[in-house]
């Protein structure tokens, strides 16, 4: 193996240079923070939608924000719609043979467990067996409207035809309000 040769004369850096560089390293990483704090709740939810499990959801959304690091989450145009579709192939990769883990999630550095982030009420919980009962492309469709994603931006992300994911979401939305016993035309009383 051939070495490469060394530079004949050191390049010398001034400090106020590095100080800046390590001010943007910092804020970077304060940024990313940021993003992982409000974001991974978020995904966990929206895997929760697709049928994982808090523990699976978790899983494969650390997964993806691996994906992420160290700085290509700040070169995407839409880092969270990228983080929804690579945390959702990740959970799709996990194996067969999918167990509840008896020990707690580990908690990440600074001491909270993000499965603990995800606090599901009485009737999420109610909402996601309900879900579950969805064929899975009206599952899809609802999962991503639900985690804010218009048909459109859904259609661009799965690459496909925006005029499907309207209708399986139509689908599924009468399939759920009639698993709820709701009327389509009834008003709430305020």
């Amino acid at each position: 193996m051939t070495e490469l040769p060394l530079p004949s004369r050191a390049v010398a850096v001034p400090k106020d240079l590095l100080a800046t560089i390590s001010e943007q390293a910092e804020k970077a990483d304060a940024r990313f923070e940021a993003f992982y704090t409000m974001e991974m709740p978020r995904v966990s939810a929206f895997l929760m939608n697709l049928g994982a499990s808090p523990y699976e959801a978790a899983d494969a959304t650390h997964e993806a924000f691996v994906k992420l690091l160290p700085d290509k989450w700040q070169c995407l145009e839409h880092p969270g719609a990228y983080l929804r579709k690579v945390a959702f192939r990740n959970y799709l990769r996990q194996t067969n043979s999918r167990t509840v883990p008896t020990d707690p999630v580990p908690d990440r550095p600074g001491g909270t467990c993000p499965v603990d982030l995800v606090i599901l009420t009485g009737e999420q919980q109610q909402m996601l067996g309900l879900l579950a009962t969805l064929p899975p492309a009206e599952r899809e469709a609802m999962a991503w409207n639900l985690d804010g994603f218009s048909h459109e931006e859904t259609a661009q992300i799965l690459g496909k035809n925006p005029a499907a994911v309207r209708q399986a979401h139509k689908r599924a939305r009468a399939r759920l309000i009639s698993a709820l016993g709701l009327k389509k035309g009834a008003t709430t009383s305020e």
